[in-house]
């Protein structure tokens, strides 16, 4: 899919990210989950967009900084939308935690794979990043495989990480060195 584009996200456009994200939460759990949240709680609420807000407007090394990049069709909609941000662990700078969604209308189009091959060019270029860390559910074939297709390599399998609606759920722990 060539007539993506890929920006950084802008105050302006934050009302309709939130409208994306609200979105994108209420489909997890419809064919798997990609969010460690039941159907129920996955909800869009002030807490999460408290939580990106204030890190987009805080500088990289502030506590909770965030920089996150939306992918548009070509009318401008919002499809998908990838985030690093800061560890809250003391002494982790030099790591970022990544965090990414496509909307289910624009999935197997490689979205993912041209918002990753971004995000890990970003940062490769930052000289103060050397590890972008993520962890997903075990569930989510699909995103575990891109990441691993990216290079990152699996660090751990945490069994039985979440108990969600009776299920049981493992997380992956990955990452991928980005060092010049």
């Amino acid at each position: 899919m060539n007539t993506i584009k890929i920006e950084e996200l802008n105050r302006e456009r934050l009302g309709l990210f939130f409208d994306y994200l609200a979105k994108h939460l209420s489909e997890n759990g419809e064919e798997f989950l990609f969010q460690p949240l039941s159907k129920a709680q996955s909800k869009l609420d002030n807490a999460w967009k408290e939580k990106f807000e204030s890190g987009l407007f805080k500088d990289f090394g502030e506590s909770g900084w965030r920089k996150l990049w939306i992918a548009t069709d070509f009318e401008g909609h919002i499809i998908g939308h990838i985030d690093i941000r800061s560890r809250n662990e003391p002494n982790t700078r030099h790591r970022v935690l990544l965090g990414m969604g496509v909307d289910s209308s624009f999935r197997n189009l490689k979205v993912g794979k041209r918002l990753l091959e971004f995000v890990i060019a970003y940062c490769k270029n930052q000289p103060e990043i050397s590890w972008i860390d993520l962890e997903v559910l075990a569930n989510n074939i699909p995103a575990a495989r891109l990441y691993e297709k990216m290079g990152f390599r699996l660090l751990s399998r945490v069994p039985d990480m979440f108990r969600i609606e009776n299920a049981s759920y493992d997380y992956l722990s990955m990452t991928l060195n980005v060092e010049h």
